[in-house]
C-alpha cells in the first residue's frame, strides 16, 4: 500500500474508483464525452483525468502538424510515461483545510484538485505541457483536520515540464511559475514559498521553408 493509502498495482485500470480504465476515459474524449457517462461525468479524478488528456492531445497535434514536417514524431514512451505520472496524481491524496468561518463547517480540497490546478496551470502557457508535479510541506499545519486549520507552514511545488521551443526555454519556464502563482493564490489558502520548474524536454519544430532561388 503506498502513501495516500491506495493499494499498489495498474492505477490505468480504474481510474478514481469509477471502473473506468485510461483507455475507456480517451475512448470516450475522443468521441465528445456523448454519450453521457454519470459515472465519469460525476467523478473529480475522471474529469481531471480527461482534462489532461484534452490539454495533451493539443500539444501533440502542435508536435506532428503538417509545419512541423521535420520535427522527429512524438515518442510513444515518452507519452506513456507522462500518462501513467498524470493517473497517479490525479488521485484525491491528502485533504488541505481551508480557514471556516463557521465553527460547525469543514471545508477542504485534496491535495490531487491542488496538482491539477498547478497542471491547469503550466500547460496553459502555450507550448508547455507539465509532466510531473509535487508538493512538499506541511498541508494542514499539524493541527487537528476537524478544526478546520488552514495550512499555516510554507510549501514547496515542484514541476518538471516539456516544452515546444516557441520561446527560450528561460522565459517559458518564467511564464510557467508565475501562472501557477497566480492560480494558486486565487484558488487556495496555500503558502507558497518556492515554485520550481524544471525543464525535461525541449520539442523543436522545424517549418519546411520553399527554396526561392
Amino acid at each position: 500500500m503506498n502513501s495516500d493509502g491506495d493499494t499498489d498495482g495498474d492505477t490505468d485500470s480504474d481510474i478514481g474508483g469509477s471502473g473506468y480504465s485510461l483507455e475507456q476515459l480517451a475512448d470516450y474524449l475522443y468521441r465528445g464525452r456523448t454519450p453521457p457517462i454519470p459515472e465519469i461525468d460525476e467523478n473529480a479524478e475522471c474529469q481531471a483525468m480527461l482534462d489532461s488528456l484534452e490539454r495533451l492531445g493539443t500539444l501533440s497535434s502542435e508536435l506532428v502538424s503538417k509545419d512541423a514536417l521535420d520535427a522527429p514524431g512524438v515518442d510513444e514512451t515518452w507519452l506513456a510515461t507522462l500518462l501513467a505520472t498524470i493517473g497517479r496524481e490525479v488521485r484525491a491524496g491528502r485533504d488541505i483545510p481551508y480557514a471556516a468561518t463557521n465553527p460547525n463547517t469543514r471545508l477542504t480540497i485534496t491535495e490531487g484538485a491542488i496538482r491539477e490546478l498547478v497542471r491547469a496551470a503550466g500547460d496553459s502557457v502555450d507550448g508547455v505541457l507539465v509532466g510531473t508535479c509535487s508538493i512538499e510541506g506541511d498541508l494542514d499545519g499539524g493541527g487537528d483536520a476537524g478544526e478546520g486549520d488552514v495550512a499555516e507552514s510554507t510549501i514547496t511545488v515542484s514541476l518538471t515540464i516539456s516544452v515546444v521551443l516557441s520561446a527560450p526555454v528561460t522565459t517559458l519556464a518564467q511564464a510557467v511559475r508565475e501562472r501557477v502563482h497566480s492560480e494558486l493564490l486565487k484558488h487556495t489558502e496555500l503558502h507558497v514559498s518556492a515554485i520550481n520548474v524544471t525543464v525535461v524536454d525541449v520539442h523543436m519544430l522545424t517549418t519546411a521553408i520553399e527554396d526561392e532561388s
